[in-house]
């Protein structure tokens, strides 16, 4: 796993990491709350040692009073330290709380004491010290006691081995015994007359005057407690990652559904909620947005996949009811419509429709609700299937629903059809089957990976011509807000030779097919009065049949060719203009100046009818004498 992985992981659960942060300093706030400060105090003791005066026989000594860490905890210390602190505390409490620590190289006795205050822990040490100093001459007289009876008993042995000896002086066993016993004698009366020298067997010589908390310092417990959470916070990112069983990337997509990716939709949602507040499609406005450039994107993608057809049937249907399909499929065919194309959407879901309300038609139309009418999209039509008594299912399998999809070929460029979700009813894979391709809208972090996977399957099994997924659900990047924005702040392009009285030029001729239809790769003027221009279908011609829709109307507009319904005029439509007029900043022409983002140009090269000069190709030729060639940036 790379770092931008394990960051995106962890920011697509902050929620759940925020919340285990929280859960764990309210709980680490708690214990600090209710946990009592326990103090901790030391006092020194230092025991007094005596050197022994060395005999004929003997090195000198040191010796000290016998003491033992456990002996601050005798009763005969720990009661006395009670009665001197006189504070009510009960002796076998002072005794749990109190510890000993001998240090034999300096011979000292550390004292610790514990208590619920600074204060009271200072004073239980050093009461305890004292009564543990007052505690070791009886332990002294104790030892001298012991040496005396030591003593004793070798003077009795000694007085034994003297009566032995009187009867036989020469014993050597007896001789030789009787020398130990008086060595040891020497020794035991050495060590007896130096404890005669102690005075004091200890001393107190570094009271208890402060003390210091026991544990770790809130703010160290708040510190770890935020480590502790952060960790637990990522183990449940990685936990609700490893569970979760939705799509969450594109490559994801392509994997499961053996299926291209055709284009990614960014900010769908929020497209959505501005065509709910606006009642506009987003595609139709002249502001390029993620969302916008992506749905364009699809649109030539969806294009290249179809290959030469020319009247093709799109089927748009979803793998699971929370995709946005019907906002998807009007966009796509209101951006078909924009680009030039004669375009027809079929509502194919006769168990929810939508469409009719994301295209409503012009408030001037009246007719019925089954037959084809307008949008107030220019070269979109609309159409619903009416309803049946049948099942939708068998309904739309009959003849007549086949029949119904191939006369509309004749009728539009493209049809685009809407198409309840896959695996909801057999309705996709019926539609699909009367389309030249069939594109699968998805929900990037909402749809499952079975849902998906089975929905494309189904598709494939019925021979469905799948041409791959639309991915929504990606929010937009720096990269789709770069491209939206890229030539904003471009200087206008003027003309290469701008003739003094020449006519407005709108949309160029369209070539016109048998059958009076305008063919294919021509595109007339949006209605916002963008420029027409040639859609490539191949990969080297997508970005600039994006960018084309995206260039606003040159200076000079006609209605004479390719005339704007009346009801489009009130959405921006190309309005009649003679050349001779200048721009007024204050005009409805002169505002629209202004707000041109990118506005090409058609190059016009002064020649006669018959034919191009000499060191240029042969251009198109208008009625007017003036060549034209393909509009640059």
């Amino acid at each position: 796993m790379t770092l931008r992985e394990f960051i995106r992981t962890v920011w697509a659960a902050k929620y759940y990491v925020l919340a285990a942060v929280l859960v764990v300093l309210v709980g680490a706030g708690v214990y600090l709350d209710r946990q009592t400060t326990v103090y901790e105090a030391t006092a020194n003791v230092q025991i007094v040692a005596a050197e022994s005066v060395p005999g004929a026989n003997q090195e000198a000594s040191s010796v000290t009073v016998d003491t033992e860490p456990e002996m601050v905890r005798l009763p005969a210390v720990v009661e006395p330290a009670t009665e001197a602190l006189d504070d009510g505390t009960d002796p076998r409490v002072l005794a749990a709380n109190v510890e000993g620590f001998y240090n034999a190289e300096d011979l000292t006795m550390s004292v610790v004491a514990r208590g619920g205050s600074r204060v009271q822990a200072a004073h239980r040490a050093n009461a305890v010290a004292q009564a543990y100093i007052a505690y070791l001459p009886t332990v002294l007289d104790e030892q001298v006691a012991a040496l005396d009876e030591r003593r004793d008993a070798l003077r009795e042995q000694l007085d034994k081995l003297q009566g032995q000896l009187v009867l036989d002086p020469d014993d050597p066993l007896a001789q030789a015994e009787r020398d130990t016993i008086v060595s040891q004698y020497q020794a035991v009366s050495a060590q007896r007359s130096t404890f005669d020298s102690i005075v004091s067997p200890a001393v107190l010589v570094d009271p208890a005057t402060s003390a210091v908390p026991l544990g770790l310092p809130a703010p160290l417990v708040l510190a770890i407690a935020l480590l502790a959470g952060l960790v637990a916070g990522v183990g449940l990112a990685f936990a609700k990652r490893g569970l979760d069983l939705r799509v969450r990337t594109t490559a994801e997509a392509v994997r499961l559904a053996a299926t291209p990716v055709l284009a990614e939709l960014f900010d769908v949602r929020s497209a959505d909620k501005e065509f709910r507040h606006s009642g506009n499609l987003p595609v139709s406005s002249r502001h390029a947005s993620p969302f916008t450039e992506s749905v364009r994107e699809l649109r030539t993608a969806v294009r290249v996949s179809l290959g030469d057809v020319q009247d093709a049937v799109v089927v748009v249907t979803a793998a699971d009811p929370h995709a946005p399909r019907a906002f998807i499929t009007a966009n796509l065919a209101a951006s078909f419509a924009l680009s030039g194309r004669s375009t027809l959407v079929l509502c194919g879901d006769l168990r929810r429709p939508q469409l009719a309300d994301l295209l409503p038609a012009p408030e001037s139309w009246s007719g019925e609700p089954g037959e084809i009418r307008p949008t107030r999209i220019p070269n979109l039509q609309l159409m619903s299937i009416q309803d049946e008594e049948m099942d939708p299912a068998d309904f739309l399998a009959t003849t007549d629903v086949r029949n119904l999809v191939d006369g509309l070929r004749d009728k539009a460029t493209i049809v685009v059809v809407d198409a309840p979700p896959v695996l909801a009813a057999a309705d996709a894979t019926i539609l699909g089957g009367y389309a030249n391709g069939v594109v699968l809208v998805a929900s990037l972090e909402r749809t499952d990976r079975v849902v998906l996977q089975e929905a494309a399957e189904r598709l494939r099994i019925n021979n469905v011509p799948l041409a791959g997924i639309a991915l929504a659900g990606v929010k937009g990047d720096r990269r789709m807000h770069y491209a939206s924005s890229y030539g904003a702040d471009a200087p206008l392009v003027a003309s290469a030779e701008p003739a003094e009285d020449e006519t407005a030029a709108g949309s160029p001729p369209s070539a016109e097919v048998a059958d009076g239809r305008p063919s294919d790769p021509v595109e007339p003027g949006r209605s916002t009065g963008t420029v027409p221009a040639a859609e490539s279908d191949d990969a080297t011609g997508k970005r600039a049949a994006d960018a084309t829709e995206k260039a606003t109307a040159p200076e000079h507009e006609t209605a004479d060719e390719n005339p704007v319904p009346a009801e489009a005029i009130g959405q921006g439509s190309p309005e009649r203009k003679k050349d001779s007029d200048a721009p007024d900043p204050g005009s409805r022409r002169g505002a629209r100046a202004q707000a041109r983002r990118l506005e090409p140009k058609w190059s016009k090269v002064p020649g006669s009818q018959g034919g191009a000069a000499p060191d240029e190709p042969q251009r198109t030729v208008d009625d007017d004498g003036i060549r034209r060639r393909p509009f640059r940036w």
